[in-house]
């Protein structure tokens, strides 16, 4: 039977013949292990929708390039790929559960209501579960209830029955099938298990006593043995990121870090994706969700082609007003990874210039912040990273200013992570 093995690589990290160090460990063949490689980052490919494999390949030399998470190879063979923005050091499992969980339910930090708590606390657990709180009661003016044949006794007859039982009723009357319109289904089954679960490891007093709350107000029906995903009818389609963040907490995602809950397809992410979520969640729990203007498109000019003629936009990440002694000034702020990350450049490229020329001219604001995820040497191992912030390049052109900040990530998940790296965005801009 082969040992369990588990190997680790960093994303951008310097090429390496890692199908060596796998063929090694793992009891298998060189050419063995690089086709297990090969295939990995195919499945990488196919579960993000990317139009080319995330796997680089020079002379033997692997190097896996703007992908993280965790997945397996083989049977007893796994490979965690790390953001190169945390390394390998102790406790980048840890960050990096934290961002996924992030990245995956925006919503846990997109909500005016859920500000202070947020601001308060970075515990992953709290976070979620004031988070399947907030959604829950918002949603309670529309109960969630489906129609379901539910097992009835009573002596009045109002479903159907077997004849045969009419003879002979029991203590509490004739056995029927009744269709009823009723909380008892799947549904609230699976959030009153995810809140029930939850309430127990959540160190916030306030709120476990809440979601035990929350799992009190339901019909008490046992756990479902599948967690599946569903699709809520259209009557209750509100409740579905409440059901989806309820699935996953079952999952795993209640909890701290669990290797054993890491190796679904929703941990392999694309991590300029992960990173600018992480910006624009933040920049709203940092100057409140009116002030910051997300995905918004905005007129460059036109394009025609073929004798059509269609609108140029383009389309920032964020607009955001800033307060400071001055005044109120209005800011674009773009996520930026790919070339700091990669190249640890310490200037703005030609293409991220242009960029922001264009956002500049089609908005008419002057000022541009590119936010950059500080790069990690992998000799640190300290954790305070997470309250580092600062300016590493400017660039002015035109009455233009454009300004390149970079923000440490690792240690995010550790207590007051979150607040850290809001408060250390908030000071730079």
């Amino acid at each position: 039977m082969r040992q369990w093995q588990r190997f680790t690589a960093i994303e951008y990290a310097k090429p390496s013949a890692l199908h060596e160090e796998i063929a090694k460990r793992g009891d298998v063949s060189a050419s063995a292990a690089r086709e297990l490689l090969l295939r990995a980052g195919d499945r990488v490919r196919g579960i993000l929708g990317l139009e080319s494999v995330p796997l680089s390949i020079n002379a033997d030399r692997f190097q896996f390039q703007n992908v993280a998470g965790l997945l397996v190879l083989a049977s007893g063979l796994e490979l965690e790929i790390a953001p190169k923005f945390l390394g390998s050091a102790p406790g980048w499992r840890e960050d990096f559960f934290f961002l996924a969980t992030l990245s995956h339910h925006g919503r846990l930090l997109d909500n005016e209501g859920l500000k202070s708590s947020a601001s308060a606390t970075s515990d992953l657990a709290t976070l979620i579960g004031r988070s399947l709180i907030e959604m829950y009661w918002k949603n309670q003016r529309r109960p969630l209830r489906t129609y379901r044949r539910l097992p009835h006794s009573e002596f009045a007859i109002e479903g159907d029955f077997d004849p045969e039982d009419l003879s002979v009723p029991t203590e509490e009357g004739f056995s029927q099938s009744v269709t009823s319109f009723t909380r008892e289904n799947p549904y609230n089954a699976v959030i009153r298990a995810a809140a029930a679960g939850l309430a127990p490891i959540v160190p916030d007093v306030e709120t476990r006593v809440r979601l035990e709350r929350l799992a009190q107000h339901l019909p008490h029906q046992q756990r479902p043995s599948r967690l599946q995903d569903r699709r809520m009818p259209s009557r209750s389609r509100a409740w579905q990121p409440t059901f989806d963040l309820s699935l996953d907490i079952l999952r795993g995602l209640g909890g701290a870090y669990d290797p054993k809950n890491a190796l679904a397809p929703g941990y392999v992410m694309q991590t300029w994706q992960v990173w600018e979520q992480l910006v624009s969640l933040s920049l709203r729990n940092a100057l409140m969700p009116k002030n910051v203007l997300l995905q918004s498109p905005n007129r460059l000019g036109t394009r025609t082609q073929d004798g059509a003629v269609r609108v140029l936009n383009v389309v920032p990440d964020a607009i955001a007003t800033v307060a400071d002694c001055s005044g109120q000034r209005r800011i674009i702020v773009d996520a930026k990874y790919k070339g700091h990350v990669d190249r640890s450049a310490t200037s703005i490229s030609n293409a991220d210039i242009y960029e922001s020329l264009a956002f500049s001219r089609a908005t008419g604001i002057s000022e541009v912040v590119l936010v950059y995820p500080r790069p990690v040497k992998e000799a640190v191992h300290f954790r305070d990273e997470v309250g580092h912030a600062a300016e590493f390049s400017r660039v002015e052109a035109d009455s233009i200013l454009i300004r390149a900040v970079e923000v440490g990530v690792r240690g995010i998940s550790g207590r007051s992570g979150l607040k850290n790296f809001t408060e250390a965005l908030r000071r730079v801009l």
